[in-house]
């Protein structure tokens, strides 16, 4: 089991369940939709899928020999994207490959199901396409201006943004690809789109995190982060926007008139880069991941400083924490490292 580190402040431990150690380094992992397996991937391209409860090996394959971007579950179907220009579809039980998906010459660097897992849509180089859940192509877009740096689903489904240089456009499902622009002169690094549909922000290559109003398309910002916004999370209620950019977590509150002239929550105990980020899809607690190694939860709520269950609590994994997933029960959170340590902790 990896050592556990009390967080600044905090007072309680964050408790390992189980721990596995990937040959290389873990870019990700992704829960099935009913919590029974775990998926890791490794940027060398090899997947490994684990039963969630015990971290017995399920089975391990190479899916893309060339090098690995991202992964994704919905159900028990596991999309894949790599560096060989292709996504796949997995079977989560053995394996089996159900589709593979061309996408040309260029990296598939961002795979994203839809809410409701009707559709899969996979972003290389400037092209964004979707897929219908068993693999069929449905809609290919136009070359962007630059490389699609990201992609969020809206609440409902029936929309899919991706952001580049320029700002961030939205497609519609139902139209097969109009596009609506939401223009910004700079270049764009990561997006989330809230729960509710109502707000896009984007972390921005100027170390601002930027965002729209969707219905309005009225945009605002927050400045002052030393470092790019590349983590971004929303809590369910789409009422609180967690951004990285600095050791510290800050916390904006979208009620009201918020979060223009509000002062948002700053939550301190990392020691290094905050670098992943994710709340609980039920519940109001964030997990937080650093370069430090740490694994924090918070209950941003109740403020900045420990105050009981579920606040202030840590753990160590091995080296920088590449990612954090909540099981949908939000009872166990699972994060993976630069060093390939992959922990399922368990939250009380």
């Amino acid at each position: 089991m990896p050592g556990l580190k009390a967080l600044r402040g905090g007072k309680r431990e964050l408790k390992a369940a189980w721990r596995a150690t990937l040959a290389e380094y873990a870019l990700g992992v992704t829960w099935s939709g009913d919590g029974r397996w775990l998926a890791a991937g490794t940027a060398a391209g090899e997947v490994t899928v684990f039963e969630g409860a015990t971290g017995l090996v399920q089975w391990t394959r190479s899916v893309h020999p060339a090098g690995m971007c991202a992964l994704a579950f919905f159900g028990d179907v596991l999309a894949t994207g790599g560096m060989d220009g292709t996504a796949r579809l997995l079977a989560a039980v053995d394996g089996r490959e159900l589709a593979a998906l061309p996408n040309g010459r260029q990296w598939v660097e961002h795979v994203a199901w839809s809410p409701d897992g009707k559709w899969l849509a996979t972003a290389a180089g400037k092209v964004l396409r979707l897929w219908t859940a068993a693999g069929e192509p449905w809609m290919e877009t136009p070359a962007q201006e630059s490389t699609i740096a990201g992609v969020a689903w809206r609440g409902d489904g029936s929309e899919v943004a991706t952001i580049c240089y320029g700002g961030a456009r939205l497609w519609g499902i139902a139209e097969r690809g109009s596009g609506r622009q939401l223009e910004w002169k700079g270049s764009l690094v990561s997006a989330a789109w809230s729960p509710d549909g109502a707000v896009i922000a984007c972390g921005s290559q100027d170390c601002s995190v930027h965002f729209w109003r969707v219905e309005t398309d009225i945009d605002s910002e927050m400045t002052g982060y030393p470092l790019k916004v590349k983590a971004l999370a929303w809590d369910a209620a789409s009422t609180l926007l967690a951004t990285s950019g600095d050791v510290d977590t800050t916390v904006w509150k979208f009620e009201g008139k918020g979060p223009e002239g509000s002062k948002p929550v700053t939550l301190k105990g990392h020691e290094g880069p905050v670098t992943a980020l994710a709340f609980q899809r039920r519940g109001g607690l964030l997990a937080s991941g650093g370069a430090d190694g740490v694994v924090a939860l918070w209950e941003p709520k109740k403020g900045p400083t420990p105050r009981g269950a579920g606040f202030g609590v840590a753990g160590t994994e091995v080296g920088e924490v590449a990612a954090v997933a909540w099981r949908g029960d939000g009872k166990a959170l699972a994060s993976a490292d630069g060093a390939g340590a992959v922990t399922v902790w368990s939250v009380g």
